[in-house]
């Protein structure tokens, strides 16, 4: 199998870099009494780059600055309100029950990541963001920048999907039909997990539904109106029903219970081809994939998915699904840290960057990194919400920035390359579908996208390398962020 670093280098990703310089001299804080009355962090050097946000975009944004700054001329803020990670890349393989797979794998402290590297985490959560007057203001302390980096990531967005729904209800739905993509220190898989385990105990019979963000809301029962907005790894609810149908197979429950995806789209929303092939072939009775599906609502009391269907006379009618347990996916929106920031954003809050410079619109000293962020006037060219996209692009804006610091230069993004894999088999071989996609500019500064999906000398989209290679990308690309090599 390959190392690590191949990994890195196969998948177009930089090597782990600097160790951390000496010990710093502790300042007295000042005092801002401006809003807060909370104390004002005094500047350790000449500039401060302010990064928001402690997952991969983040990070490696954080991470490429100091391997950029020899002389250590730069100081990297990075502010997390948790104090420790749960990767999400690779997480559904948690619900195969494959040993191989725990969930102290995807956990990780920043500890490593700031001795390696050289900048520092500040365990806290921001309030507001003053771009004119170049301040983030946390619970804890205010602190100014000369360049603002927002990686914040995505939420959930219930208002939107359900404006019917009380705050109690979409509490109930947190908990009894979580989503399971959020890097929420892994809550959300617990749940999924304590629950097969519960279903397996009371007998494992009945329905596991999956339901994949939809691309339509209702209005009325009559009108629906279509949604498009950010999509956090749109594979991972396809990935996520072969891996409990993995589960199915792993525990002798085929027959007894089945996963049931019901997709508002008419195909997998991505891979569709891939997917519908592995469907077919390795979970036949295990699976099953139900297109154009109309959910109206849900109720958690009864257990019941309400849906929209036709009946004899052409009329809508509303009718009830069972369930026994629920992954509900809500569709997303950026997260309100963009909204703090005052910059220019799409209908679903999504930051507008300029393609080249990866800059806010509105100001070009603020950079937006992973899913919040959307190219501006990109012909519909759009940068897959995942990891691999949040890394690769962090460490071109940490790059960015030291130069515009170091040596008052501007570099732009030429071409980068994101690769997606996902894991439909754990037992007896680990298997997966990769796809890989480039992307460029033309001569007249559009981005263009070439997609290359994997097909292996038998026709098959899945195969054992897709499967080693995305266990192989994963320690990869957690090693080189959280310097746990």
């Amino acid at each position: 199998m390959m190392d690590r670093r191949k990994f890195l280098a196969l998948w177009g990703l930089s090597a782990s870099a600097l160790a951390m310089s000496g010990c710093k001299n502790v300042q007295v804080p000042q005092i801002d009494k401006r809003t807060t009355g909370l104390p004002e962090r005094a500047k350790r050097k000449g500039f401060r780059v302010v990064v928001v946000g402690g997952g991969f975009g983040g990070l490696n944004t954080a991470s490429a600055i100091k391997q950029n700054d020899p002389n250590n001329e730069i100081e990297v803020l990075v502010i997390e309100k948790n104090p420790y990670y749960f990767a999400c890349p690779m997480s559904n393989t948690l619900l195969s029950g494959n040993p191989d797979f725990k969930k102290e794998n995807f956990l990780f402290t920043y500890r490593k990541a700031q001795l390696a590297y050289g900048y520092e985490v500040l365990h806290a959560e921001v309030n507001d963001i003053d771009g004119e007057k170049q301040k983030v203001f946390t619970n804890k302390e205010t602190i100014s920048y000369d360049y603002l980096v927002l990686a914040p990531g995505i939420e959930y967005d219930y208002r939107v999907e359900f404006p019917n729904w009380s705050d109690a209800k979409i509490a109930r739905a947190k908990i009894e039909a979580p989503g399971g993509l959020i890097s929420d220190a892994g809550v959300e898989h617990s749940i999924l997990l304590e629950q097969l385990e519960e279903f397996k105990e009371q007998g494992a019979k009945g329905e596991i539904v999956i339901i994949p963000q939809r691309t339509k809301i209702f209005s009325s029962l009559e009108k629906s109106l279509s949604h498009k907005s950010v999509v956090r790894c749109a594979p991972a609810s396809y990935e996520r029903a072969c891996m409990i149908g993995d589960w199915i197979k792993r525990n002798n429950l085929v027959g007894k219970a089945k996963v049931v995806v019901l997709d508002s789209s008419l195909s997998p929303q991505a891979k569709p081809a891939a997917f519908a092939q592995v469907f077919d072939d390795l979970y036949k009775g295990v699976i099953e994939y139900v297109g154009g599906f109309d959910l109206i609502d849900v109720d958690f009391d009864t257990k019941e998915i309400l849906y929209r269907d036709i009946d004899d006379d052409l009329n809508y009618i509303v009718l009830r699904r069972k369930y026994d347990i629920l992954n509900l996916i809500p569709i997303q929106k950026a997260s309100s840290v963009v909204e703090m920031a005052d910059i220019k954003t799409n209908s679903w809050g999504g930051a507008l960057i300029d393609p080249r410079r990866l800059t806010s619109l509105s100001d070009s000293r603020i950079y937006v990194v992973g899913d919040s962020a959307v190219l501006a006037n990109s012909k519909n060219v759009s940068i897959p919400p995942a990891a691999q996209s949040a890394y690769s692009l962090g460490k071109e804006v940490g790059a960015m920035i030291a130069n515009r610091v170091i040596k008052n230069k501007q570099t732009e993004l030429n071409s980068f390359v994101v690769g997606c894999s996902s894991m439909v088999s754990t037992k007896p071989l680990k298997l997966g579908i990769n796809i890989m996609k480039e992307f460029g500019f033309d001569k007249n500064n559009d981005m263009w996208v070439r997609d290359s999906l994997e097909v292996n000398e038998d026709g098959k989209y899945y195969d054992e390398s897709g499967g080693e290679g995305l266990v192989g990308w994963f320690e990869a690309i957690t090693g080189d962020t959280f310097a746990s090599f």
